[in-house]
């Protein structure tokens, strides 16, 4: 799902090509962050407590709730 493109010289960012179409389990996931403006789609990609990263939409209800509940925990 991640992808790494080089938007400026020597600079990767980490891209998301899709969001993952089943939901993630809440109670399986370590962290979130938000992908780069200057990706072509905006993904929140979700760290797993294996260290697995998943994209995700961010306009769907439950990447917003895993968001709130997350963001909590810190």
């Amino acid at each position: 799902f991640l992808s790494f493109a080089s938007a400026a010289l020597y600079t990767p960012t980490e891209c998301c090509i899709r969001h993952a179409q089943r939901r993630v389990r809440l109670i399986n996931l370590r962290s979130f962050y938000e992908t780069p403006r200057d990706c072509s789609l905006p993904a929140i990609v979700f760290v797993t407590l294996g260290g697995d990263k998943v994209c995700a939409d961010p306009e769907r209800p439950w990447v917003k709730k895993a968001k709130n509940v997350l963001s909590r925990k810190k």
